[in-house]
């Protein structure tokens, strides 16, 4: 169960993190992680409620369960902050910020190195920055889903 839900929430944040932005615009895709981060905070308070009742009502066996949808919760909510971080720091933030200021306030050392390099290589800066936050995905899921 653990070793699934880990690979869920890898395959679900690689998705999130380079698939996202290329289907969608960047206002559309912020939107979509931030109504994912409000979905998973309301999918942890109902499933929450929802199991407790019935463990209060049915079934106190099913307690042991509770880590396990904790977890998901949690996993859920993590996914998309984090996402949503990512995408606002590669995909707003280095084109609208940075790149842009250069354009503008900068026009006369668009030429000259490193504005030059960052400028014509904005894409594989963004892949980077994204291979980065992924590798730290990886910890960040198998602390939640192994409980290290």
């Amino acid at each position: 169960m653990k070793v699934i839900l880990y690979t869920a929430f890898m395959v679900s944040f690689a998705w999130l993190l380079f698939r996202l932005p290329v289907l969608y615009p960047k206002n559309k895709a912020s939107r979509i992680t931030g109504s994912g981060i409000i979905a998973g905070f309301l999918f942890l308070i109902v499933a929450s409620l929802c199991f407790l009742l019935y463990a209060a009502k049915v079934d106190r066996g099913i307690l042991v369960y509770e880590k396990q949808l904790f977890n998901i919760g949690l996993g859920i909510i993590s996914l998309f902050f984090y996402s949503f971080f990512v995408l606002l720091f590669t995909e707003v933030i280095l084109d609208n910020v940075l790149i842009r200021f250069h354009q503008v306030h900068n026009a006369q050392n668009l030429d000259k190195n490193p504005v030059k390099f960052v400028i014509n290589n904005a894409d594989k800066i963004k892949i980077g920055f994204k291979l980065f936050f992924l590798m730290g995905g990886l910890l960040v899921y198998y602390g939640i889903c192994f409980g290290v």
